[in-house]
Formats: C-alpha cells, structure tokens, sequence
C-alpha cells in the first residue's frame, strides 16, 4: 500500500515539557496516523529553549565563560528531567540521555572556542541555535516510538541537516527547494511505504554541509517547505501547525470574550490580518504551501478536537467581515502647508527618506496641502524631520491605533460602512483608509477608546 503523507509541525508550547509531548504524541497518533496517512513530523526546540541559546551565544564572547557553562548545565538538566518523564527509566532513556549529553558537550566546545577567540560569527550563532530542535527531537521520536511500538511501524528520526538545503546566509538562510525536493525523494519514498519520520524545523545546512538556520519562527516555513518538497513525489493531502491556540480567531480574546475561531481562511485575508496586528501564523511561512495548492491547517495542540482554522488561496465566504485587527501605539505624523497646489517633489522627498529607512507606512491619508501618516513606530521620524525641513509644518503624535477590518465583503456588501460607523458611536475617527486592497479598511481612533470601539465592531458583525 502506498500511504499519503500529512505534515505536522509542533510549535515550542506544544513541546515544552513531558505532559506536553505526550499530548503531542497521542495528536500525532489520532490526526497523523491512519489506514491511509503517515505523517512527517516537524518540531520546534522546547518552548523558550532558543532564547535560552542566543543568550548563551552572547555569554560566550564575555569575560567569564561560567556563566555561559552554567547556562549549558540548565539546558541539559532541563531536556534530561523531560526525557526522563516522558520515557521512565529505561534502556531507551539511557540511549537518548546519552545522545543528549553529546548534543551539551559539543556546544560546550564550542563555547569555549568562540571565547578563546573573542569572536561570535553568525555561522556560530546558526551552530547554538540549532540545538534546541536537535533536543526535542531526539526526545519526541523515542517517545513515539515507544507509544507505537505494539504496531510494529518503524518511527525514523531525520536530520534536517541532511536533506533540507538552504543558502550560506547563517542566521536567515533561504531555503533552496529544487536541492531539498531531490533530497527528499528517499524520505517520501520511506513514508509512503508506511514509517512515520520525526525531523527539525528551523534549521537546514548548506550544500557543503555547514548547520544554518531560517529565521525566528522559521519552523512553520520548514514545515511547508518541506511539504511541497514531499508533493512532488507523494500526495500530501495537508500540513498541520500545531500551537496553542485554536486556529486563527475572530478577534484578538483579550479584547473580546466572544471571539470566535475561522474555520476557512483564504491567504489574503490572513495576511492582511497579519499585517495589522492580529497574533496569527505569519502567512509569508506558509505561502509555498498555498501556492501549491496544499492546504494549511491550524490547530491546538491543548484543545485537539477543536476543528481549527483552513488556509487555501481562495474561499467561498458568504460573511462579509473575516476578522478584526487592532495595531496599538501607533506613531502618527501630519504634514500640512497652506498651498492649493499639491507639491510632487516634497512628497518624492518624503518617500525616499522612507525608502532609505526601510519604513513603510500602516496608513495615509492626502489631501491637497497636508497628508497624514500611520506607522508602526516611530523610527522613521527623525527622517521624516530631515526630509521636510524648511518645506512644511511637521507634528508628531503618539496615543493612536489603528482598527482594521478584514473580509471579501467590503467592496461587494452595500451597507457595510454605514455599520462600522454606527459602531463606532462617540469614539472619533482620525483618519479612515481604504481602497489599497479589496479587503480590508483601517480606521484611527485613540489608544484610549480602541478595546471599546473593536468590541462593538465585533458585536456589530459576529
């Protein structure tokens, strides 16, 4: 028989501890296993562990290395007390412990090289930050293999070294797809034959083999990379990103007890999400997946039997509203001269000071002598200063949010702006924006009135 293969990747939370992984493991039982399915699974370093390992990084240029050392010895006590829960004692325990304490001393060594030297490369970044997966991942595997081993399916253990390929840029490398397709093509074949592969996130090797990794929250991009990878030579029906919470909602629940969860997400409206401001999955990791047609779900591991969010590049959505972003403390700049003639070459001067701080405004708004600007800090300030010194009255103002409504209906349900604005009620609207994109509208108000003013839009339209 020739099994289908289901990604699912497995966030920090969803394996920082024993009870953690062993929850993970029973997902992996229920939603990765089938009469027809085998999963890749992917995991990320137990939760807060890559912090942990940049700092150690950075101890290890300082004058004293016992610090650093120190903070290796917690890490190994720490990965030791979860190998120990999850596996009891046990011969298998003993073999993973073993393997573990190989995994700290070889990260001992290398701490002690980069103070010798008194230099911390970005190739040696990209060498302690990969060990938090090779951690967990060498705990999760004898996990699973223990919890399924009456079934006589072989649980693999793949070095994401050895097959997933990416460029010599240590600490944001690219991954090169066409080298990781045609390396994965043994790895496929082994799933598709029936055994269930355990492998790393966030990290790869260049074609000469030097370790790197893709970035903070590169495990999601992994994930999908690695799920296309595996569509050219097998059925992928879906990749799974397991975190901890369930799926992408409505709203962010801090600010309203009633948000809901999406169950069906088209792309656009996820990155518009967000882009402003909703804590959802970064589209941009998951975008090689969507492209190719392979559906992303995500779900929680703390909360298994809830259905979760689907992301496909497009969606039949009879609702007009998908969800509610609010971007909090954002920096508001306001240009204004007395002229009735619009000045290109002040506005050409403004937008290559912007270029040259690598900013780009939230929000504008024009009009013919003024224009206002939204962003999400204030960085780009002092640019902005310098660019229009002498031409036009500059004002700075801080206190402001900005409201985002995302959905397909915008444009095509009449009626839509009259709700909005009628909840808003007494809050006052600085600056509205929209047309840049089909689906999406922002509106300021001030920070103070913003909870208040996203609670009624949600009550409004959900």
């Amino acid at each position: 028989m020739t099994y289908k293969i289901i990604v699912q990747k497995f966030g920090g939370t969803s394996v920082e501890d024993a009870r953690a992984m062993a929850r993970a493991i029973k997902i992996v039982l229920g939603h990765g296993v089938s009469a027809r399915t085998r999963p890749l699974v992917v995991l990320s370093a137990c939760a807060g562990v890559t912090n942990d390992l940049i700092r150690l990084s950075e101890l290890s240029i300082k004058g004293d290395l016992r610090p650093a050392q120190t903070t290796i010895d917690r890490l190994e006590a720490k990965h030791a007390r979860i190998a120990r829960e999850l596996l009891g004692e046990s011969d298998v325990f003993d073999t993973v412990h073993r393997s573990l304490h190989e995994l700290w001393e070889s990260l001992r060594l290398l701490a002690r090289g980069v103070h010798q030297l008194g230099e911390l490369t970005a190739r040696n970044r990209d060498q302690f930050q990969s060990a938090g997966e090779r951690a967990s991942s060498l705990i999760f595997q004898a996990g699973l293999a223990g919890a399924i081993k009456d079934k006589s399916i072989p649980v693999l253990l793949l070095d994401a070294k050895e097959f997933f390929v990416t460029t010599n840029d240590f600490t944001a490398a690219r991954p090169l797809v066409p080298e990781t397709t045609r390396q994965m093509k043994k790895i496929a074949r082994l799933l598709t034959d029936g055994a269930i592969g355990v492998t790393q996130g966030f990290i790869g090797a260049t074609a000469e083999g030097e370790t790197t990794t893709i970035g903070r929250g590169g495990s999601d991009f992994s994930a999908a990379i690695m799920g296309v990878a595996l569509a050219s030579h097998a059925k992928v029906p879906e990749i799974q990103i397991w975190t901890d919470v369930a799926g992408i909602l409505t709203c962010d629940p801090r600010l309203v007890r009633g948000a809901r969860s999406i169950e069906h997400i088209s792309f656009q409206d996820a990155s518009e999400l967000a882009y402003f401001g909703a804590k959802v999955l970064h589209p941009e990791t998951i975008w090689p997946a969507v492209e190719k047609g392979i559906p992303v779900r995500v779900l929680s591991s703390k909360e298994p039997k809830k259905p979760g969010t689907t992301i496909t590049a497009k969606v039949r959505n009879s609702h007009p509203i998908t969800g509610i972003a609010l971007l909090r403390d954002v920096t508001v700049v306001r240009l204004g001269s007395s002229s009735i003639v619009p000045d290109v070459t002040l506005q050409q001067a403004i937008w290559d000071a912007l270029g040259e701080t690598g900013s780009v405004p939230v929000a504008v708004s024009f009009s013919v002598g003024s224009a206002l600007y939204a962003f999400r800090d204030a960085s780009p300030v002092l640019a902005l200063r310098a660019a229009v010194e002498g031409r036009t009255m500059i004002e700075v103002e801080s206190g402001h949010s900005l409201v985002t409504l995302v959905g397909p209906g915008l444009r095509e349900h009449a009626g839509i702006a009259a709700r909005i604005f009628r909840s808003l009620g007494r809050a006052n609207c600085e600056m509205i924006s929209y047309g840049g994109s089909d689906t999406s509208i922002s509106f300021l108000v001030s920070s103070e009135s913003a909870g208040r003013v996203v609670q009624k839009i949600h009550r409004e339209f959900f």
